[in-house]
């Protein structure tokens, strides 16, 4: 059922059309936005969906990146230093006090966030003056933000848990994993990732959700410091899927059917031994592996052996074996916003620069362009 950007009103909407049409079914969510929506309104979901998520009470601290951190500490949970600031002036302070560099990211992922700041997810900045570069006003996307001290290291020292628990809280399937790289370098999104078994990770993700209370689609992302050796917990995600949850299924966890199967109240199936599996997004790869050399940013060991492994399920974020279509449909949005770009690129004003024989406060003439049919 096609839902336009996701309001509460329209969202809501096309939920009671697709009961409607086909009536009530499991529910299993995609968007932090829709998870929000549904914390927010469940009595009405309830009426109308199966789904598991516990009460707002519960997803809202692990849910709103500005809560959490309050509540992480509260706990004892290991976090990077952090402000959290609603104002612009509150902003600045951070900025002005805080070991640089930092990272800057709203409270939620926003669609005003995301019309802005389609590749980053979250912003790193090495000075204040960073800002100015970012070509919008951070409080006119969001209310609040999160401005974290930079945890050092590498994309390949970011390490990730997937779990889903069902609505009594236990953990039906849980793996963990590794990032080799990420797009874009240092912020971004798994590029590269693969299982790995990490104990302690697995843990300090129960332990967490454990004190939520949640239960459902679950899981916590954090880095190891090279300064000092120690995790620290980046963000969680609750109520959805990852992006590289593809990867646990690979792996022998398919944490879709295991929502599906608990929202319905049938019988899980019996657990699969893990297996290794190593998990591509056919776009981003290349490019990470691009900027990351000409940065100096790349795991090269780690890449090697990761592209390199024997024994593994290789699973693509976008395509399969026998479906190349979704791969082939994001290489040509690729080539369609690289063609875009290249048009605006053309159409701008070309400023012509005064000679180095000119006075330096010689007025510098910006030609308008020319009128297109």
């Amino acid at each position: 059922m096609p839902v336009a950007a996701p309001g509460a009103a329209d969202w809501l909407a096309a939920l009671r059309t697709a009961h409607a049409r086909h009536g009530r079914g499991a529910l299993l969510i995609a968007d932090d936005a829709v998870v929000r929506i549904v914390g927010e309104h469940r009595a009405e979901v309830d009426a109308l969906a199966d789904v598991v998520l516990p009460g707002w009470e519960q997803v809202e601290p692990l849910l709103d990146k500005t809560a959490f951190h309050a509540w992480a500490t509260g706990h004892g949970f290991p976090v990077p230093a952090t402000a959290v600031v609603s104002s612009p002036i509150e902003l600045a302070e951070a900025l002005a006090t805080m070991r640089y560099p930092l990272v800057v990211k709203p409270f939620e992922r926003t669609t005003a966030w995301q019309a802005v700041s389609k590749r980053d997810k979250v912003r790193r900045i090495d000075s204040a003056s960073d800002l100015d570069t970012w070509g919008f006003r951070p409080f006119d996307v969001a209310d609040r933000y999160v401005v974290q001290e930079w945890i050092p290291g590498l994309d390949s020292d970011v390490w990730f848990c997937l779990t889903y628990r069902d609505r009594s809280g236990r953990p039906v399937v849980t793996r963990t994993g590794r990032k080799i790289t990420q797009w874009p370098v240092d912020t971004g999104s798994s590029a590269l990732a693969v299982t790995a078994d990490h104990p302690q990770l697995e843990a300090l993700t129960h332990r967490v959700l454990d004190a939520a209370g949640h239960v459902g689609f679950g899981s916590l992302e954090v880095r190891r410091s090279s300064r000092d050796g120690k995790l620290y917990i980046t963000e969680p995600t609750v109520g959805r899927p990852n992006l590289q949850s593809a990867l646990a299924t690979a792996a022998g966890a398919n944490l879709a059917v295991a929502a599906y199967r608990d929202a319905l109240g049938l019988p899980q199936p019996e657990p699969v031994r893990p297996r290794p599996a190593v998990w591509v997004h056919e776009s981003g790869l290349p490019r990470s592996l691009v900027v990351g050399a000409l940065r100096g940013r790349l795991d090269v060991v780690e890449i090697v052996a990761a592209l390199a492994r024997r024994g593994t399920t290789r699973v693509g974020a976008f395509g399969a074996a026998g479906d190349r279509t979704p791969v082939r449909a994001e290489w040509r949005r690729l080539a369609g916003r690289l063609l875009r770009r290249g048009e605006q690129r053309a159409l701008e004003p070309v400023v012509t620069l005064p000679s180095p024989r000119a006075p330096m406060n010689q007025k510098v003439d910006t030609p308008a362009p020319e009128p297109t049919s």
